[in-house]
């Protein structure tokens, strides 16, 4: 065999696919870098069908840089998680270098193979050697010194294979999490694989079935383990049209956003990767440059939960406010409150940002604004996803009588047949509930039982639990109906900076108040000073909505004057910054047990 024309590349693309497909659960199994989410079998599998399905359609003779290119295109509108978009890219590089080929020679071949790699490499903001791309390298360096010494495609194809079977088994050596697990790389296995397949229906006409509709079984946990430091938390990937903007241009805008940050096209047409914290910038993003075809979001710590087993999981809505740090170690599920914008309904924190709501609520005439109660739905569904790991859940929720969450996740518990399912009312908002609930985490670690965690949290830890919080303006607390409308506007037209808490979790009360806001936080300091014990340490928290001098001023201020064990700070969610309104500021502080 001395070149390949259009109708042997596809089938050997489609064997060298079938093997991938076929192999799904085994690269799945030793998914352990970037983050170990068992995926890249299925990501891998999913990228390769796209390209399966534009090669199956394609009737009668073609010419090579045709099937190229349909293979290219559909792989790149597919493409899921960094493998397959990696490979996606050289797929799509190596149909540029033979766009207009009726066929290739061997050495045509290896130079295609040997510029699209490098093109591939030329596309990632950080190539990581140890990765499919070594793989991949490798072996388009075996093509080239293969061409030179034979015109054969079969003897170029088996020491592709051969070549990077090798280099496979270095990438151990290369990145550290393979090292530790023992594992070789798995998008770089199924690149493996991929040749493998190749190789055996040249050699001997056998191809493996073609599974389009195949899903991921149940894999062995033993190289899953628990992440330990998750950057960025959501695999966010995009197709994207755009008019005038070059690769390089999309990664300068996103850049900033993220890691792992891929940006592969053809034409107009560009496929973007990035893990980062904020999905949703990433899609407003492209939303302004060009037109999104399509759009995914993965959650790469409940991913990764899905591979290791938890005696107790753990649940909370998104208005505690869980720093991301904490969310990562203690493997958190959050339920999302709603955002509504004239009728539209946006998940808390997913959908729309803090940024977006502030921006809607200083618009002089601006949506209509409002928020809603998760659902016992969406609290079914979670409670699902966590039983897979957990045989028992603790729920923490919002303050019952702040909002209908408390009641949805009752109801979801009581129909829950999956796990045994424990609901808190929490009697507290954003870091306090988040606080109430790692107390209970502590406890659970210790060996108690939920029986008596429970118990503990409700008649020693809620009670103990001191919270103030102030806001900028009456307005959006008038709006939400959370105080009385002479009262506030009489002090909105005075100057009146309230000092506010919850009493029993039920009613929004004045603490105390002062004139003009630097008044407030100084009262405020007075008041912690008045009712802490200065001889116990605590727990601190500070939440806040653009107000970053004040959080740098408790910060100090608790430092300063307590014992501090741990000091949480984080932004409210944006369903509480939209009652609370920018300027909102709450502070909490919680009692460490005394030995």
């Amino acid at each position: 065999m001395r070149y390949i024309d259009g109708a042997s590349f596809k089938r050997v693309m489609l064997a060298g696919a079938a093997k991938v497909m076929r192999a799904l659960d085994k690269l799945n199994a030793i998914n352990v870098f970037p983050v170990p989410d068992g995926d890249t079998g299925t990501n891998l599998a999913l990228t390769l069908k796209g390209g399966v399905e534009r090669l199956l359609k394609l009737k009668g003779k073609r010419h090579l840089g045709e099937v190229a290119r349909e293979l290219a295109e559909g792989t790149l509108l597919e493409a899921k998680g960094n493998s397959g978009v990696i490979f996606s890219q050289f797929l799509v590089a190596f149909a540029e270098e033979v766009e207009h080929k009726n066929k290739v020679t061997v050495k045509e071949f290896a130079e295609a193979v040997d510029k699209a790699i490098k093109k591939t490499y030329q596309a990632l903001e950080d190539p990581k050697e140890g990765t499919i791309l070594t793989v991949i390298r490798e072996a388009a360096d075996e093509a080239l010194k293969s061409a030179q010494e034979s015109d054969d495609v079969i003897v170029l194809l088996e020491r592709m294979f051969q070549r990077a079977k090798k280099a496979l088994e270095r990438t151990k050596e290369q990145l550290p999490e393979l090292k530790k697990a023992d594992v070789v790389d798995a998008g770089g296995l199924g690149f493996v694989y991929f040749l493998e397949g190749i190789v055996r229906y040249i050699k001997e006409g056998v191809m493996e079935k073609l599974e389009l509709g195949r899903k991921s079984e149940t894999v062995e946990d033993h190289a899953i383990e628990q992440v330990e430091d998750l950057e960025h938390r959501y695999c966010t990937e995009a197709v994207v049209k755009v008019e005038g903007l070059s690769g390089q241009g999309l990664k300068k805008l996103l850049a900033a956003l993220g890691s792992s940050l891929i940006v592969v096209g053809a034409g107009k047409l560009f496929h973007i990767h990035i893990h980062t914290n904020w999905p949703q910038k990433v899609f407003s993003i492209l939303k302004e440059k060009g037109e999104i075809l399509k759009k995914k979001v993965d959650d790469m710590l409940a991913m990764n939960r899905m591979f290791r087993h938890k005696r107790v999981g753990f649940v909370v809505d998104s208005a505690a406010d869980v720093p991301l740090e904490i969310l990562t170690k203690y493997d958190i599920y959050i339920v999302p409150l709603h955002v509504i914008v004239d009728n539209t309904v946006y998940r808390d924190g997913v959908d729309i940002s803090r940024e977006e709501v502030q921006r809607l609520l200083l618009m002089a005439n601006g949506p209509k604004l409002g928020t809603s109660q998760a659902s016992p739905f969406e609290f079914q569904e979670t409670y699902r996803r966590a039983a897979e790991r957990a045989g028992k859940l603790l729920v923490f929720t919002i303050a019952a009588g702040l909002s209908g969450t408390y009641r949805s996740a009752l109801t979801a518990a009581s129909s829950c047949k999956e796990a045994k399912v424990y609901v808190v009312d929490t009697k507290s908002i954003s870091l306090g509930q988040s606080m109430i609930m790692l107390r209970a985490i502590e406890k659970i670690e210790q060996g108690w039982s939920i029986d008596s965690v429970i118990n503990y949290i409700e008649n020693e830890v809620i009670p103990s639990v001191y919270f103030l919080f102030t806001i900028k303006t009456f307005k959006y607390l008038l709006r939400s109906g959370r105080v009385g409308k002479l009262q506030g506007k009489l002090a909105e037209l005075l100057g009146i900076k309230p000092i506010l808490s919850l009493r029993d979790g039920r009613e929004v009360y004045k603490v105390s108040k002062a004139f003009g806001r630097k008044r407030a936080i100084e009262k405020m300091k007075q008041l912690f000073l008045k009712n802490l014990d200065k001889t116990r340490t605590y727990d601190f928290g500070i939440a806040h909505f653009v107000s970053h001098d004040d959080v740098v001023e408790f910060e100090k201020f608790f430092r300063s004057n307590f014992k501090v064990r741990n000091l949480f700070i984080n932004e409210l969610t944006p369903a509480l910054s939209l009652h609370l309104g920018p300027g909102a500021l709450g502070v909490f502080a919680m009692p460490i047990d005394e030995d």
